[in-house]
């Protein structure tokens, strides 16, 4: 076995002689070469020796009139000569998986799981802040000590989690329910209408009701009280002393009520409107770094601008290799006199405005009747509507 090994190491040349073999042998015996592997092939003898060997063995061949033929060539020596033919080839290999090894050693793709409330690219950003990105050595990512931070900085996320899956890894969460709103009921508290209005729902939580369906109240007016007497029923005992209740209020009242809102529009509006002339800008985003390519400048003045990524996607599986095209837009101020028509629409979409900003939360417009009033270079837009909204508002007891 050791002598197998060290032929294969020094390498061997298996090769066949015809002729004067005898006197080959023996004039080779003298030399001090060595031979191994003899057999017979028909007129031909067969044997192995080294390279080194059977060079030194072709003056010897023509002194004893003797032919030969080599057969076959193994061994280490040989292999690697083979191999160096084609070493741009084993350089290539060697190289891709030097790079192969080194880039298993970052993070090629980051995915969010178990968000309701919470946007994927807000958690993917505060991950980033916190080290979780592409790109990220995962030699030096502690994965508990990533999602501890992650988590301080989304008070929304009760739970969350950093596991990695080879070069990818994974932020899991699970989001915190709303908080109940906090009611102090040491406060003692009514409830009284916001505005006037006409009375289309009353839940009394906590208090009693002090108005009924349909009924028209005006602002300030008591709805829920929590500072009450007992009431006695018609056929019951009046007992000798009435016992008072003393606490918070708490409901919901919703109404009718009715509302003018009044909004002026110009009839010259300004607005900043594309020019046409569109700028790009390159980059290749590698593991997270963009190298940009090429040299461009922001444009001056007003512009609007978007980025849009095509990423590398094999196999159903996103890479960290992509392509980035950033579009610069310039921006130019036009003014523009407007038609009637687009004049009332610019106007109605005032309207809705001042209206998201004034009406409460949960509100509705069941009616409304609009006037236009066209003034000089102002139109004048007057809504007059009924809402249906929430007029209860708590007003703390005070006895000063």
């Amino acid at each position: 076995m050791v002598e197998r090994i060290a032929h294969y190491l020094t390498g061997w040349v298996e090769f066949q002689i015809s002729g004067s073999g005898p006197r080959f042998l023996n004039a080779a015996a003298k030399t001090g070469v060595e031979f191994w592997g003899f057999r017979r092939e028909g007129e031909h003898t067969i044997l192995r020796g080294t390279p080194s060997d059977y060079k030194r063995l072709r003056p010897l061949f023509r002194r004893c009139g003797v032919r030969s033929k080599i057969r076959q060539k193994r061994g280490f020596p040989f292999l690697r000569a083979r191999i160096w033919k084609h070493k741009g080839m084993v350089l290539g290999a060697l190289g891709g998986t030097a790079i192969y090894i080194f880039l298993s050693g970052f993070c090629w793709g980051v995915t969010v799981t178990g968000t309701e409330v919470l946007t994927k690219t807000h958690v993917l950003e505060t991950a980033a802040e916190k080290g979780v990105f592409v790109g990220a050595s995962l030699r030096d990512l502690d994965p508990k000590e990533a999602a501890l931070a992650i988590q301080n900085a989304l008070p929304e996320a009760t739970w969350l989690s950093v596991n990695t899956d080879g070069c990818f890894v994974e932020v899991a969460l699970q989001e915190a329910l709303p908080a109940p709103e906090v009611v102090d009921d040491r406060e003692w508290s009514n409830i009284v209408a916001s505005r006037a209005g006409t009375v289309i729902s009353v839940e009394a939580e906590r208090g009693r009701p002090e108005v009924e369906l349909g009924e028209t109240v005006e602002a300030g007016q008591l709805l829920i009280a929590g500072l009450y007497q007992q009431e006695v029923e018609p056929y019951s005992p009046v007992p000798e002393e009435l016992y008072q209740i003393l606490g918070a209020a708490r409901g919901s009242v919703r109404a009718l009520t009715y509302r003018e809102f009044t909004v002026e529009v110009p009839r010259e509006q300004v607005e900043l409107v594309p020019t046409g002339k569109r700028r790009e800008s390159h980059s290749l985003v590698i593991f997270g770094v963009r190298i940009p390519l090429g040299l461009y400048s922001v444009p001056e003045g007003e512009y609007r601008t978007w980025t849009e990524t095509e990423s590398w996607n094999p196999l159903g599986q996103t890479l960290p290799l992509s392509w980035e095209t950033t579009t610069y837009e310039p921006l130019e101020e036009e003014t523009q006199i407007l038609e009637e028509e687009a004049w009332k629409e610019a106007a109605l979409l005032e309207l809705r405005r001042v209206q998201r900003e004034e009406l409460p939360q949960d509100s509705q417009v069941v009616e409304e009747t609009l006037s236009y009033q066209f003034k000089g270079n102002v139109c004048v837009l007057t809504a007059k509507c009924r809402c249906q909204e929430e007029i209860g508002v708590v007003k703390k007891i005070s006895f000063e």
